[in-house]
């Protein structure tokens, strides 16, 4: 049985956030990150978005190059993002920080985690966050009949 998330908004101003790898779905959650003043670190093998280059010359982000994973960096960390493509890897650092109580975001589980992350539309002073236990198309389709509703 899938697990049941409850939605609720967190606030990350200065807190410390930790992504493993650096594709393409790294690469969207650490853009979608960037909007909240945080502070982010990639720890990876292999750069494989360029525009992680660009981030962490701007000083937007730190990157771990050519680093492995090791438990020795969730010292501090309020935010797990284990983004490789490895899910033995995945799922193992998912048990890690749930084990720690670190909240965890799996790339390649829908259960693996304590933490999903929603689509969100903002507009004004209205933020609407949008969840479909894992299914992209359905929350693009909510997401584009909400952005036709204001």
């Amino acid at each position: 049985m899938a697990n049941k998330f409850f939605p609720v908004s967190i606030d990350i101003n200065n807190k410390n956030i930790l992504v493993i790898g650096a594709g393409k779905i790294a690469l969207r959650k650490v853009e979608t990150l960037l909007n909240y003043n945080c502070n982010i670190t990639v720890i990876t093998k292999d750069i494989l978005e360029e525009k992680f280059f660009d981030l962490e010359e701007d000083n937007k982000i730190k990157i771990l190059k050519n680093q492995e994973f090791e438990e020795k960096f969730l010292q501090d960390i309020f935010l797990v993002i284990a983004a490789t493509n490895n899910e033995v890897l995945n799922k193992n650092i998912s048990q890690l920080c749930m084990n720690k109580n670190i909240l965890v975001n799996n790339i390649t589980s829908k259960n693996d985690m304590n933490v999903r992350f929603a689509s969100i539309y903002e507009k004004d002073d209205i933020q609407i966050a949008i969840s479909a236990n894992g299914n992209p198309k359905k929350v693009v389709e909510i997401k584009n009949k909400i952005k036709d509703i204001f």
